[in-house]
């Protein structure tokens, strides 16, 4: 088994400009039960480390570094993510945020494959478990994928600028990118397959379930501006259950309060960690002090995500990993808010309210959250989308919601930073939301280059 991981691990999709010349010996290579497939599913260090979400949260604005941190990152690619810079597009860089996701895609593909080879009579409970997992995992990765190198849905003239959707694992066959509309088609209809497969619950927060499905599946409604069936994948996902931590009951004294991993966090839907990046760093990652100052002071949040160091700034501790790795993966409360959002979208601004005070109290001082009341709809949308920039801080999330709220005169974003003196500004539909197709694919296909 570990040498057909050890192999497997040669044919990654992606920037290896070798990858179309490696051939493979498919009994070497091909796992031959399900007990091999799930040890593929059981690869920590690929399926729940280095999601691939980097570049959308440096661009996002949700954090800054001094000049001479960006004078010194090792990563060009990086640096112009940070200030948006148009000189992305000519950058010869490896970049993970594609190889890490088409690998996942990769391993899920082999698995689907070989399920199919199966006998029937291996259809079992670990049979669907497997491939519903398989289906969740690949779905994850096209939408990261399609978060940062498609075009946001909506936009016609963009709308040939999708993903590659690489549905076989066969290294050798050409690349090609699809529409942001068939990308999406793809993810929703896997997703619903998966759902059907899936256990309602996990034996470990490493390992999919219909949960984190239906949470992903909201997320790609709500790109597509589809409310009211986004809000119907929160009612069954509620249907099923899940649990908001108190945070009274985390410490605040700790350099990382939540646990390490997430275990012990009944929070935690599914695990999932970004991958690392230059500016990411406990003492590099600056957080702009009106941000900080949004929270109330009997709002735990500001001393669970945040603390100050000798010079006065702002840095981030606050990741449901329990580490300096940022936590990307799913979790109840962006249920709850992706609930509020949308009921208070659809006109049902009293339900939307009532599903974000529940989670607010659980965030608040024991006994000092007053709940919010008596709001207009234009209101309690604001309020919720403020919320959610504030608990899904540093969660790969900000990049798609400025993407969705781009599309919205009221909410439109300009996003601002200052790198050596100069000011950088991000407009809304900017093609800088879109980031470019690495250079050694564009090489080995005849797809075209994002704007």
């Amino acid at each position: 088994m570990r040498n057909m991981i050890l192999a497997m691990l040669l044919f990654i999709t992606g920037c290896n400009p070798d990858f179309l010349d490696l051939k493979r010996d498919k009994s070497q290579v091909i796992p031959q039960s399900l007990k091999d497939l799930d040890a593929l599913l059981n690869d920590y260090a690929t399926i729940n480390v280095g999601a691939g979400k980097s570049l959308g949260t440096i661009a996002a604005g949700e954090f800054y570094v001094e000049d001479n941190t960006w004078n010194m990152a090792s990563s060009e690619l990086q640096k112009l993510a940070y200030n948006w810079s148009d000189g992305i597009l000519d950058v010869e860089e490896n970049v993970p945020d594609w190889n890490n996701a088409y690998k996942r895609v990769l391993y899920t593909n082999v698995i689907l494959e070989r399920l199919d080879q199966m006998q029937a009579s291996n259809q079992n409970a670990d049979y669907n478990r497997i491939k519903g997992s398989a289906l969740f995992i690949r779905s994850d990765a096209f939408f990261n994928l399609a978060q940062q190198f498609a075009a946001p849905p909506g936009l016609p003239e963009w709308d040939r600028f999708g993903i590659p959707l690489k549905l076989e694992s066969d290294i050798n066959l050409m690349t090609t990118r699809s529409t942001v509309t068939q990308t999406y088609n793809q993810i929703i209809k896997d997703l619903l397959s998966a759902i059907d497969l899936l256990p309602s619950r996990s034996e470990d927060v490493y390992s999919p379930n219909k949960v984190a499905a239906y949470i992903l599946l909201m997320r790609c409604y709500m790109q597509l501006g589809d409310y009211e069936k986004s809000l119907d994948c929160a009612i069954k996902a509620r249907a099923i259950g899940g649990v908001l931590l108190d945070y009274n009951t985390i410490s605040g004294t700790k350099a990382y309060p939540f646990p390490t991993y997430g275990k012990g966090n009944e929070e935690i839907i599914y695990l999932d960690g970004s991958n690392s990046a230059n500016f990411f760093s406990k003492t590099k990652t600056l957080i702009p002090m009106e941000f900080y100052n949004s929270y109330d002071d009997n709002d735990l949040r500001k001393k669970l995500f945040f603390e100050k160091d000798a010079k006065g700034n702002i840095l981030y501790k606050g990741s449901y990993l329990g580490n300096a790795t940022y936590f990307v993966g799913y979790a109840w409360d962006e249920l709850l808010l992706n609930e509020a959002e949308c009921a208070i979208r659809l006109g049902r601004y009293d339900k939307g309210i009532n599903v974000l005070n529940e989670l607010l109290s659980k965030r608040f001082i024991t006994g000092k959250f007053q709940p919010i009341a008596d709001v207009s709809q234009q209101q309690a949308l604001a309020l919720v989308l403020l919320e959610r920039q504030k608990e899904l801080f540093l969660r790969g999330i900000r990049w798609s919601d400025l993407r969705c709220l781009n599309r919205e005169q009221g909410h439109v974003v300009i996003l601002k930073r200052n790198v050596n003196g100069q000011e950088y500004k991000l407009l809304p539909n900017s093609a800088r939301y879109i980031f470019p197709i690495p250079k050694e694919v564009m090489l080995k296909s005849d797809i075209e280059q994002n704007p």
